[in-house]
C-alpha cells in the first residue's frame, strides 16, 4: 500500500482508465463495476474522497487520478467521432444496442448485494427510481436533442453532477443518465467539434459530482445497499422505456436492431463477469 500511496507512474492505470472512459461513454454500461473488475475500485473511492485532506499521500492520490483520468479522456475523445456515426447512420441498430446493453446491466445490478428481496421498501424505492427518470424525460429542455446552444449550460451543468455521481456507484451507467436526460448526443457532438461552453459547463458539473455528491452516495451506499439498489434498478429499467425509438418499418432495419439487442445484451453481460 505503501508504493501505491506514493503515485509511482504506471502505463498500466492510463490503460484501464482507457477501459473504463469506453464504459462511461456508452450507455449501459457501468464504469464503477469495470473499477472493481480492474481491481482499482477502492483506491479510486479512497483517492477521490482523500486527495483534497489527506496531505501526507496528497501527491500520490493525485498521479493515480491523474493516469486514470487521461486513459478516460483519450478514450472518450477518441470514441465520440465513432459514436456520432453510427447514431447518424445507423439510428435504430445504434439505440438497440444501447438498450441491449443495459438489459444486460439489471443482473449486474441485482447481484451487487446478498440482500435483495422485493420488501415494500425496495419495492417503493424501485417505483420511485422508475419515475425520477420518467419526470425527467417529460421535463426534458434539449426539444428533440438539436443543439447544444447557451440555453442548455445549465442542464449539462446538472448532467454532469448527476452522471459523475452515477459513475462511482458499480453497475450504475452515468451515460445513460446523460441519455435519459436529453443530452447524450448533444455532449458527444460537442467533444467532436471541441464546443468549449457546453463542455466547460458539463465538466465543472462533473467535477462538483465527483468530488460531493458520489462521497455522499458513496455513505448511503453502504448504510442502505440493497435499498439504494433498489432505486437503480427502476433508474435503469425505466431508461430502456424512455430511449425505446419504436420498432422499424424496414424489415432489415428490424433484423439488425434485433441482431444489435441480443449483442449488448451479451457485451454487457460479459463485461459483468
Amino acid at each position: 500500500m505503501a508504493n501505491a500511496l506514493r503515485g509511482d507512474m504506471d502505463p498500466r492505470l492510463v490503460l484501464k482508465g482507457c477501459i473504463i472512459g469506453v464504459a462511461n461513454i456508452i450507455p449501459g454500461v457501468s464504469g464503477g463495476t469495470l473499477a472493481v473488475v480492474l481491481g482499482i475500485y477502492d483506491r479510486l473511492i479512497s483517492s477521490i474522497g482523500n486527495f483534497l485532506f489527506d496531505k501526507e499521500n496528497r501527491r500520490g492520490h493525485v498521479i493515480f487520478l491523474a493516469q486514470v483520468a487521461l486513459g478516460a479522456a483519450v478514450a472518450i475523445f477518441l470514441l465520440s467521432n465513432l459514436m456520432n456515426y453510427l447514431y447518424e447512420n445507423h439510428e435504430y441498430a445504434t439505440i438497440f444496442f444501447f438498450m441491449g446493453l443495459i438489459v444486460g446491466s439489471i443482473p449486474t445490478v441485482l447481484k451487487q448485494h446478498t440482500d435483495m428481496r422485493p420488501n415494500m421498501p425496495n419495492i417503493l424505492l424501485f417505483i420511485i427510481g422508475f419515475l425520477a427518470i420518467l419526470s425527467l424525460e417529460l421535463i426534458n429542455v434539449s426539444e428533440g436533442g438539436t443543439a447544444t446552444g447557451s440555453s442548455e449550460v445549465p442542464l449539462l451543468f446538472v448532467a454532469g453532477i448527476l452522471s459523475a455521481a452515477a459513475m462511482i456507484v458499480p453497475g450504475f451507467s452515468g451515460s445513460f443518465v446523460l441519455v435519459a436526460i436529453g443530452v447524450y448526443w448533444e455532449l458527444i457532438d460537442a467533444v467532436k467539434s471541441l464546443d468549449i461552453v457546453p463542455l466547460i459547463s458539463f465538466g465543472i458539473g462533473a467535477l462538483i459530482g465527483i468530488l460531493v455528491v458520489s462521497k455522499a452516495l458513496e455513505k448511503i451506499l453502504r448504510r442502505y445497499p440493497s435499498k439504494f439498489y433498489y432505486f437503480i434498478l427502476g433508474l435503469v429499467i425505466a431508461s430502456i422505456f424512455v430511449i425505446f425509438p419504436g420498432v422499424p418499418a424496414d424489415a432489415v432495419v428490424l433484423a439488425k436492431s434485433l441482431a444489435s439487442l441480443c449483442a449488448g445484451a451479451l457485451i454487457s453481460i460479459k463485461l459483468s463477469k
